[in-house]
């Protein structure tokens, strides 16, 4: 009886409070007189504010807007995803310029996941049929190894038990299952992985551009302010007598790798575009997304972008368009290789990539890795979450890895997770391939393949660039990555019924 009564109240719930945030705040409460005056008199409220205490009226604003912007995320999911990709791209930018980094983004990120998963649960959508289809799928399944093995090192003897740094660590892996099922709920027809696309293509581009100002204007004084005051930033940042831009994002690798990957993706859907305009637009927006990988400094970024077109090119070489394309990419690397543009800072930092063990920085890390090997053959489960780098320095002074600075996500967990948390991540990883490449593969859609070929070249360069970065699992990438992961899974659901991929057109 209890649980009729509740499913009633959600059911009356869900479909009111949509409404209710539109029809009866904003048309009945606000629209006339008294709501012009009441309007009127917050905002002479927050202009004294501004004008005696800024500190006071600016947090006042961001209490009113930021329970604005949680209602809204509560009743219109789709907007809730969008903004967490909006985040996920300019976040770290709003800090920097606002609040000179103070802004909490992680803390933000999170509470915005949670807020939207109470939302989709309340939003009149058959929660329990989508989460049983959702959780059957052997992708999502096999998410659930690295998460119970993640709880398993909350008892690394090697970390003294639990701890917040293990917390954390399971608590950010439930959120991006969170993520990847708001994503697989949303984009589950052609229309809404369309406007997800074009959304992307904005934030992408804006993004871009602004990385070519910093390149081509310079920093702004805030910004070199920020580098200037912390030894460890300028030291990273400043390389070859000039900057690594960064963009809106928190560093240049996250900045080179997204738009690395970006340009692949948007790169191949121009390929198959049969409208000019739109193929105009993917082009020209795909020029400043390279141009901005570039400007980055971030010679991960080179090798990820190569990875994912060759990918997409491998997969699609049956195609007589798609070798001609191969063959144009090939002499477009040649001629950056072997040109006479040595004098190009930005050419030469493209060089380094291919130098191998030449490259010194390169010889800096086989030392690191030959270092770190014996240790993870004797570990199988490692030394525990968060013992490498600066965090296992701070947290554990006294442990083997504190201070040893892994040079890619791989390297991490085999470090931290042992050989066997390795094992796990890269057959997830594989499984998530296998299930994109099967699905192109099988699917007789040619629509729906475009959309395979350009989700799956771009996940592959994802996976490319974490031999050396941490690629996959920060808040920059989690709205596009997962995003990926949701349309190769709703794809793979609709072949024996593509109509379905269509409705609503």
């Amino acid at each position: 009886m209890s649980r009729q009564f509740l499913g009633v109240l959600k059911d009356s719930f869900s479909k009111k409070l949509p409404d209710l945030s539109a029809r009866t705040f904003i048309r009945r409460k606000l629209n006339n007189w008294l709501g012009m005056l009441v309007l009127g008199a917050i905002a002479c409220i927050f202009g004294y504010l501004l004008a005696t205490d800024a500190l006071v009226g600016m947090a006042l604003f961001a209490l009113i807007a930021g329970l604005f912007v949680v209602i809204l995320c509560f009743t219109n999911v789709v907007f809730g995803f969008y903004l967490l990709l909006f985040i996920g791209f300019f976040g770290y930018f709003f800090s920097n310029a606002l609040t000179r980094g103070n802004l909490p983004v992680g803390l933000m990120y999170d509470c915005l996941v949670l807020v939207n998963f109470l939302g989709l649960i309340m939003s009149g959508r058959d929660f329990k049929r989508s989460w049983k289809q959702f959780t059957k799928n052997p992708v999502v399944m096999f998410m659930f190894i690295p998460l119970m093995f993640s709880m398993v090192e909350m008892f690394n003897p090697y970390t003294a038990g639990l701890n917040a740094i293990n917390l954390m660590a399971v608590r950010k892996f439930l959120e991006y299952v969170l993520i990847l099922f708001i994503a697989y709920t949303i984009f589950d027809t052609h229309k809404m992985v369309r406007r997800y696309v074009f959304c992307l293509l904005a934030m992408a581009t804006i993004c871009a551009i602004y990385g070519c100002i910093q390149e081509w204007h310079g920093l702004f004084p805030w910004e070199l302010e920020a580098i200037m005051s912390d030894p460890h930033a300028f030291a990273l940042l400043f390389v070859g007598g000039t900057f690594r831009k960064f963009s809106t994002m928190a560093d240049p690798a996250s900045f080179g790798i997204i738009m690395a990957v970006c340009s692949v993706f948007f790169l191949v859907l121009s390929v198959y575009e049969k409208d000019n305009r739109i193929r105009l637009i993917y082009i020209v927006c795909t020029i400043f997304m390279i141009l901005g990988m570039t400007y980055s400094g971030t010679r991960t970024a080179f090798a990820t972008a190569l990875g994912g077109i060759g990918f997409f090119i491998l997969f699609n070489l049956d195609k007589p368009a798609i070798r001609k394309f191969g063959a144009f990419m090939l002499v477009v690397f040649l001629v950056l290789e072997f040109g006479p543009f040595s004098g190009i800072a930005a050419v030469r930092r493209f060089r380094s990539t291919f130098e191998g063990s030449k490259d010194e920085s390169m010889k800096v890390r086989l030392m690191a890795r030959a270092w770190v090997q014996p240790y993870i053959r004797s570990h199988p489960i490692g030394g525990g979450l968060g013992t490498t780098g600066f965090a296992g320095a701070a947290n554990y002074p006294g442990h083997p890895l504190a201070m040893f600075m892994p040079d890619g996500a791989y390297v991490t967990k085999a470090a931290e997770t042992g050989w066997i948390g390795l094992l796990i991540v890269c057959c997830l990883y594989f499984i998530v391939l296998r299930t994109g490449i099967r699905g192109f593969f099988r699917c007789k859609d040619p629509t729906m393949k475009i959309y395979y070929s350009a989700a799956v070249s771009s996940i592959f360069a994802f996976y490319l660039a974490e031999y050396t970065q941490s690629a996959v699992g920060g808040i920059s990438d989690s709205g596009f990555y997962l995003a990926l992961i949701a349309i190769i899974l709703n794809l793979n659901k609709l072949h024996d019924n593509p109509q379905a991929w269509y409705v609503e057109e």
